[in-house]
């Protein structure tokens, strides 16, 4: 290996990013082009975690890296993506762009070839932009030669949808993540196919807003999937479900929630999940009877639905009728003794009424049947704390504070555990940086932070969601 020069390590960029496993990954793209470009800059070095998140994935100011991994996480998808080019299409290239693990700073490699006699070891100028075309031109032919090919029939797109929707109904984050897997690949097989994009759009939503993943992240793809829809279908409800969704659980745009999810039930009245969202919204902003009333309808289309009967819970459990909860939880666990969130209802409830004892039984449950967030081991952590089990408390509010690639930590869990420890100082910057990273819609409601309603602060949070 030597190193290769300027130019021809700003063709081999060019290369890869025309490359099918960078072409279609506009984040994993971003995040290569400007690495690539820092440290031909002579600037690589100096490239953070905390700096990648604000200049290439627009994070606010007080982006905090240890509970929002998307700089890690879209960084192990550049070096898979590169391992794979250069197991393929790259892997005759002269020039290679390596990252070692544990550093943002690119190593640029030139292969060293064994030539015949006389054989030129370089492209000429010329013959290196012609090539380039020639990579650039024959990427575009086969997206070209793919939507045509694609955009023929929508049968399998169809099943495909079935098939998703079946999983999403699920709402388990797994389930969710299989969901959109198939709603993508029902887009790839009819990119003209309005259902598979409104499909997206509400995996997207549901997903920014179960604390399973970075909430203002994820809502874009929501944003864009819906609109995408829209654009093929201007009536499809399911796409203006998934607005309304956003725009309350994320953007605290109450308004935009009540026209968009008012139109999606008008569109379609049979559409449940968007009575649901609507009657949630209506209860975070403290008009409870509302709520009942809609999702009253919501389970007249629909009264075996798990999830609209876990809502129905959750308005008697933020109306603080905790007898109700239990008993509408223990319901839907006969139906469905699987069920994770009648579990974690469930437990809420049983912790409000001071059974700790079976309360954790509740939470062990959750814990185990989540995947990636830390709902459970939170819900945990916030018992022992109320309990005086400090140690054990502690011990798990250490894990999801330390960095890990493959988990967000909502910081509105670590709200709630600093509120079960009293510690009403760090429970406010958590809340801080749960209002700021969206995922504080319930806080006008929520029993669990109570004992921080009567501080300034939580005045002026409320009023940033505009709750006040």
């Amino acid at each position: 290996m030597t190193v290769p020069d300027f130019d021809e390590t700003r063709l081999e960029l060019a290369r890869v990013l025309a490359s099918d496993e960078f072409r279609k990954a506009e984040r994993r793209s971003r995040l290569l082009k400007f690495l690539v470009e820092r440290a031909l800059d002579g600037n690589g070095s100096h490239v953070k975690e905390y700096v990648l998140g604000l200049e290439v994935f627009e994070k606010p100011p007080d982006y905090d890296p240890r509970i929002d991994p998307v700089v890690r996480i879209e960084m192990g998808r550049v070096r898979k993506g590169l391992a794979k080019y250069y197991d393929g299409p790259g892997r005759h290239n002269r020039v290679r762009i390596e990252f070692p693990k544990g550093r943002y700073a690119p190593l640029f490699l030139e292969v060293e070839r064994t030539k015949e006699p006389g054989h030129r070891s370089f492209l000429s100028g010329r013959h290196q932009l012609l090539t380039l075309t020639l990579v650039l031109v024959s990427a575009l032919g086969l997206g070209i030669w793919y939507l045509t090919k694609h955009n023929a029939g929508t049968g399998t797109a169809a099943e495909l949808c079935v098939k998703a929707r079946a999983f999403w109904n699920k709402r388990t984050p797994e389930a969710l993540r299989t969901g959109l897997a198939l709603y993508q690949q029902a887009v790839r097989q009819a990119p003209r196919y309005a259902p598979a994009y409104a499909g997206q759009a509400l995996s997207y939503a549901v997903m920014a807003t179960n604390s399973e993943l970075p909430a203002a992240e994820f809502s874009r793809h929501a944003v864009d999937a819906a609109n995408e829809a829209m654009a093929l279908d201007p009536n499809s409800a399911e796409a203006h479900a998934a607005l309304g969704l956003v725009a309350w659980a994320v953007d605290s745009d109450w308004e935009t929630a009540e026209r968009e999810l008012t139109t999606a039930v008008k569109l379609d009245p049979t559409f449940a999940t968007a009575h649901q969202w609507r009657a949630l919204s209506l209860l975070y902003v403290g008009q409870a009877q509302e709520a009942s009333n809609e999702l009253e309808r919501a389970l007249a289309i629909d009264p075996s639905s798990m999830p609209l009967r876990a809502a129905d819970g959750m308005v008697s459990y933020y109306a603080r009728e905790y007898d109700k909860t239990i008993e509408k939880a223990r319901k839907m666990l006969e139906s469905d003794p699987s069920f994770r969130e009648a579990h974690l209802m469930l437990g809420m409830a049983l912790e409000a009424k001071h059974d700790f004892a079976a309360a954790e039984r509740e939470f062990q449950t959750v814990a185990l049947a989540s995947d990636g967030d830390g709902e459970g081991p939170a819900r945990l952590a916030r018992l022992y704390a109320l309990t005086g089990a400090t140690e054990k408390s502690e011990k798990i509010l250490g894990e999801l504070l330390t960095t890990r690639p493959d988990r967000y930590v909502d910081p509105y869990q670590i709200t709630f555990i600093y509120t079960g420890m009293g510690r009403k100082t760090e429970a406010l910057d958590w809340l801080t940086k749960a209002v700021r990273q969206r995922t504080a819609a319930t806080i006008k409601v929520d029993p669990v932070v109570d004992p921080l309603r009567s501080e300034p602060a939580f005045g002026r949070l409320l009023a940033e969601l505009h709750l006040n």
